[in-house]
């Protein structure tokens, strides 16, 4: 399965940048100007994150105003807590983790979210080894047309956010916001295989239900 989409807009990457004339600040310079009090590079570091750090919110509480909430959140603790800032350390993978841990505080506040059992929609093996789920299908054919294919695309955040908090931050980083698969295990501090396992079980379930949905008939008036 490729990787799949979620309502807000992917920002471009914004690693740090190396010294030279006339070059960006890298996150370092900006981490240590904000410890230095330095608003201006506050600033800066806003206008290169921003976006990120809305998207992974959203991709935990699926609601604008509470995503930009939460983003606010970050920031806040960010400039806050830059003082435990360890500069030996990527500065990215300690930010994300404040974004998240603001992102599922807020989302405790609410009525817990359901989610649903990923096993309840994996492949079944049988004792010999061998495909148990007849079921199983392969759903890509029947999405070939392009206003089909956008609107499972559309339907792929949905299904992500059903996801446990496991699931759903490995691809919502890897699959939706473009991380590498290195930078999202530091992230979430597990091993890369066990990143590669989430991501497949995942992708699975999200392939699943978008395989249930492209199966359904179209409803009354629809161009068929």
């Amino acid at each position: 399965m490729s990787r799949v989409g979620g309502e807000p807009a992917k920002a471009a990457p914004s690693g740090p940048v190396g010294p030279g004339a006339g070059a960006e600040p890298s996150d370092l310079d900006l981490v240590r100007g904000i410890k230095a009090g330095d608003e201006g590079a506050f600033e800066k570091m806003v206008q290169r994150y921003h976006t990120r750090v809305y998207s992974l919110s959203y991709g935990v509480l699926r609601n604008a105003e509470d995503a930009e909430e939460a983003t606010q959140d970050t920031f806040l603790t960010l400039y806050r807590k830059i003082g435990t800032f360890d500069e030996s350390k990527k500065f990215f993978s300690w930010f994300y983790r404040v974004a998240l841990n603001q992102a599922y505080s807020r989302a405790r506040r609410r009525r817990p979210a359901l989610t649903v059992p990923i096993d309840d929609y994996l492949p079944k093996f049988a004792s010999d080894g061998h495909l148990a789920s007849a079921d199983f299908s392969d759903w890509s054919p029947s999405i070939e047309d392009d206003a089909i294919a956008r609107e499972l695309a559309g339907r792929a955040g949905e299904f992500i956010s059903e996801l446990s908090p496991a699931y759903r931050d490995a691809i919502w980083m890897y699959d939706v916001e473009g991380m590498s698969t290195a930078d999202v295990a530091e992230t979430l501090e597990i091993s890369i295989p066990a990143l590669k396992s989430r991501l497949h079980r995942a992708r699975l379930y999200v392939r699943e239900r978008l395989s249930a949905i492209s199966k359904l008939p179209a409803p009354d008036g629809a161009p068929k």
